[in-house]
């Protein structure tokens, strides 16, 4: 090579360092990597011409403006004419105000219809439009047709988000025929959506998430019809559906989640095959069924602590992890004392709205003999009052018999000087042999007695939602009943309140 060509050679890479993404994404090194010389223009016998396009072909092109972010591959179209072809092709089309930068509603969606109406519609892979930050764009006359630009056989991701006071509805004829095929995430918020019989097969689609979307169960019944592939299903928030149905023929299912859909009465679970199933509602009669292969289940629900105890250890009884919500409890029913095993479980996770006869958790604890974590949260509203603490240590109730030899860490959040919660906490430290730390919070479990500081200015206090008055009170039950009974291998965490700022007033 001479010293011409070297010298030419030293430009097009200077010239083309000046066209890079400037941020530093793998996609400008591997242009850099592949193409040492500028897509656009050629030097030959020390004369500029244009770039014949010839010494890469063009699936190489599109391959590589495929790897740039949406941003990176607009601005590399405006100066690469072998980019700007491939720009009518590109596959990841994601529209929101991260990537086309804060616009006015009327300017959001013009950018974005000029950029659909030049594309070409072939090799869409994703496309995301994000309306939700907007004000009230007028999605009408444009949705539908940048659907069917988008929406094309070979489409793998669709992902819509509308404003929550716009009233839309999604085209379903648009994944018709083959449209629908080859789609393997489906998110959609705040819009209908109103299966018919002729909507396409979605055999292909492995993750399907409803946020506010208006179906009803019916409507959703005849969707996961055809969604024999799905591995993740989500609702939330969806106020149509009143009963709920997982048909056992969804065999790949993995992964439920049916977040606060008010109207739901009646969850019905067929699918043989779920792994973590995640709910939260309110008066809804949950059956899942025979679930053999559930590991994590994290519940919020009316009344159900004493249905977790009594029915889950014979449906799931390989359960890992269970995290529940319970509120209204009945306040002096004590959990029986059922032969039931979780022969599996390892960590629990039990959030009390209310009082509760909580040393009747004995039982629970009893039920999992695995059980290595176990994280308590007490929530009490000003009208339930838990039993309070006698002076007289020989009252505090105790059980023999229960020991829980694989327990290691305990942590009782919002601790109250109620005697149940004192009985319980005593009963573990004398039945635990493996405990290694106990952790007693008597704040609102969002105080961190290590970070937590007290500000410079004397009229500031440190961040402290609980009662201090009671969580004084509880200090106190602690130091009087339990510290003294904690063995020298057990570490003993107490978060109280910040005596400059909560000094004590008893």
């Amino acid at each position: 090579m001479g010293q011409l060509d070297l010298i030419h050679r030293e430009q097009r890479e200077q010239r083309f360092r000046q066209i890079q993404i400037r941020d530093g994404s793998t996609s400008s090194l591997a242009i850099r990597k592949e193409s040492p010389c500028l897509p656009d223009e050629d030097f030959h016998d020390g004369k500029r011409r244009g770039y014949s396009g010839t010494e890469l072909s063009e699936d190489i092109w599109c391959h590589i403006h495929s790897l740039m972010t949406p941003r990176d591959a607009a601005r590399a179209a405006c100066v690469s004419r072998a980019f700007l072809c491939s720009w009518r092709c590109y596959p990841n089309l994601i529209f929101n105000t991260k990537i086309m930068g804060m616009l006015q509603d009327r300017g959001f969606t013009h950018r974005v219809d000029d950029i659909l109406k030049k594309h070409s519609g072939i090799g869409v892979k994703t496309f995301e439009l994000d309306f939700s930050r907007c004000g009230k764009p007028k999605v009408y006359e444009y949705l539908h047709g940048w659907l069917q630009i988008a929406v094309t056989p070979g489409i793998e991701k669709l992902t819509l988000l509308m404003p929550e006071d716009e009233a839309v509805s999604f085209p379903c004829p648009v994944l018709s025929d083959e449209n629908g095929s080859s789609i393997r995430y489906l998110h959609l918020v705040h819009c209908a959506f109103r299966p018919t019989d002729n909507l396409g097969c979605l055999r292909n689609l492995t993750e399907l998430h409803f946020d506010w979307v208006r179906i009803t169960g019916d409507e959703l019944g005849c969707l996961l019809s055809s969604c024999v592939a799905l591995e993740r299903l989500k609702l939330t928030r969806c106020p149509e559906i009143t009963y709920m149905k997982i048909p056992s023929w969804l065999q790949r299912l993995s992964y439920l989640q049916v977040l606060e859909c008010q109207r739901l009465r009646m969850l019905r679970n067929e699918a043989p095959n779920i792994y973590s199933f995640h709910f939260e509602g309110d008066r809804v009669e949950v059956s899942l069924g025979e679930s053999l292969r559930l590991k994590n289940l994290h519940m919020i629900c009316y009344r159900f602590l004493h249905y977790v105890r009594e029915e889950l250890p014979y449906s799931v009884p390989n359960l890992e992890t269970l995290n529940i919500c319970s509120h209204s409890e009945l306040v002096n029913t004590t959990m029986a004392f059922s032969p039931s095993k979780f022969l599996h479980l390892k960590h629990v996770g039990i959030y009390i709205i209310g009082a509760y006869d909580y040393f009747s958790l004995v039982s629970f604890l009893d039920a999992a003999p695995l059980l290595e974590t176990f994280d308590l949260r007490v929530v009490a509203f000003q009208h339930t009052i838990g039993e309070l603490l006698s002076d007289n240590p020989s009252q505090l109730q105790q059980m023999a018999g229960y020991h829980h030899d694989k327990l290691q860490r305990v942590k009782i959040s919002r601790f109250y000087s109620w005697k149940s919660l004192v009985e319980l906490t005593c009963h573990i430290l004398k039945n635990s042999s493996s405990l290694e730390r106990l952790t007693l919070d008597t704040t609102d479990d969002r105080f961190d007695a290590a970070t937590s500081k007290c500000s410079y200015n004397r009229s500031d206090k440190c961040s402290f939602l609980a009662k201090p008055m009671d969580a004084h009170k509880s200090v106190l039950a602690i130091r009087k009943h339990i510290k003294g009974k904690v063995p020298s291998t057990v570490q003993l965490d107490v978060v109280e309140p910040c005596s400059r700022c909560y000094p004590v007033e008893l």
